[in-house]
């Protein structure tokens, strides 16, 4: 199984990626917990970059990062019957990259042609406005957190969302929002086991 964890900078992702990994590993699931920008010299260029590269050399990076990202870590553990795990996967490149003008449905397209479709996917939404006083009560603000442009990044992200997306509210307070992503991978889990008994 594949699960990634989406949404605008600030909704928590990073700890609710790691909730879902100790909640499954608590059912007996082996679990592989990744996270984009990945650790090729691709990744670390997009996390070291001090401002913006351009739309099209942002996603080049972000495409060659995932597509080492899929042939080393992504397909090896799901073969193996793990389930994996996403900080960020594809939608982040429609959403933020469909952001800054570039063709969002052309993005998708780019990405299911290689990448592993997500069995699940669960959207932290929170009002960008939100979001950006806890990023900035935590530290910098980083090129990719100004307020117009994550608006435009959250219309994306609720654009794209497709059937396999849980919207989850994310401005609420953090045992409040685990709580709602525990129900929703129990009826997930529930859902698919009985699909697939063995």
């Amino acid at each position: 199984m594949l699960i990634a964890v989406e949404g605008i900078d600030g909704t928590g992702k990073t700890t609710v990626s790691r909730y879902i990994v100790e909640l499954l590993r608590k059912k007996g699931f082996e679990c592989v917990l990744l996270r984009e920008p990945g650790d090729s010299e691709y990744g670390e260029r997009i996390r070291n970059s001090k401002k913006r590269l351009s739309p099209e050399k942002e996603l080049e990076l972000f495409m060659l990062d995932r597509i080492e990202d899929v042939k080393n870590n992504i397909l090896p553990a799901l073969e193996e019957g793990k389930v994996v795990v996403m900080d960020r996967y594809y939608f982040s490149s429609i959403a933020y990259q469909g952001a800054r003008g570039l063709d969002a449905e052309e993005i998708r397209k780019m990405n299911e042609k290689m990448a592993p479709k997500p069995d699940l996917v669960i959207l932290l939404d929170a009002e960008p406005e939100v979001v950006l006083e806890r990023i900035k009560s935590r530290g910098d603000l980083t090129p990719f957190e100004d307020l117009e442009y994550l608006k435009k990044v959250r219309e994306n992200f609720l654009k794209y969302a497709d059937e396999s997306t849980v919207i989850i509210d994310a401005s609420n307070p953090l045992d409040k929002v685990k709580e709602e992503v525990k129900r929703v991978i129990c009826e997930f889990l529930n859902v698919n086991l009985q699909k697939n008994p063995d």
